[in-house]
């Protein structure tokens, strides 16, 4: 199911994909991204933040320099 985001939105989901090193990692993300507000129905700005951060939970952590 296609997912209908506001700009403001996309913004949030796209700047924390930004932070994830490799595209595999991003493909996942963003399929628990989606999976996840697939399940909630409708969402609000905040909702989709918090659904955002914790699709990156294990994602977006860099190797250590």
């Amino acid at each position: 199911m296609p997912l209908a985001l506001s700009d403001a939105q996309l913004k949030i989901v796209m700047t924390i994909a930004a932070d994830i090193p490799s595209p595999d990692k991003r493909s996942t993300y963003l399929e628990r991204v989606s999976a996840m507000l697939t399940t909630r129905g409708r969402w609000d700005d905040a909702i989709v933040a918090d659904v955002a951060k914790l699709a990156a939970t294990g994602l977006a952590r860099r190797p250590a320099a």
